[in-house]
């Protein structure tokens, strides 16, 4: 990966992960290595939270679509590597935080994905996406919830 092209995003938008995607990997234990790493930065970069909550719902079966798209998250990172969290003494700090969800978009079983962030001044503080349990009913549920979990 030293030599990899760093890449835009870290994910491709053209190319969905689905449980069926691909054969299965003849050394999961990579994929589960690599992902649980992946976590573990999750917690200092907000902009791979969605892209890691993904690659860790295949966890159980990973298929070579899935170490694709998690070696991709590391182009990512390698192309970025100079982004974080800084927080600087002159900025004003106030709070204001963004929710999202989208309604049933997991073509596996149907649930939907809740993420938001809040932000102190310019920075982020705290961030989640995290795939929601149950099905939804209507879109208006999944976006209340997504808002009452930023609250």
């Amino acid at each position: 990966m030293d030599i990899a092209k760093p890449v835009s995003t870290p994910l491709c938008a053209s190319t969905p992960l689905n449980l069926q995607g691909g054969s299965a990997l003849d050394n999961p234990i990579e994929y589960r290595t690599l992902v649980g790493s992946l976590q573990y930065l999750a917690l200092t970069r907000p902009d791979v939270s969605f892209s890691v909550t993904k690659l860790s719902q295949f966890m159980h079966q990973p298929t070579y679509d899935h170490w694709s798209a998690a070696k991709r998250v590391l182009r990512y990172l390698a192309g970025t590597a100079n982004k974080g969290i800084f927080l600087r003494r002159d900025n004003k700090l106030n709070l204001h935080a963004f929710s999202d969800a989208d309604w049933a978009r997991n073509k596996d079983d149907y649930t939907s994905t809740s993420a938001h962030i809040v932000f102190l001044g310019q920075h982020p503080v705290s961030w989640s996406s995290k795939k929601l349990k149950g099905v939804a009913r209507s879109s208006t549920k999944v976006e209340y919830r997504s808002v009452a979990t930023t609250a």
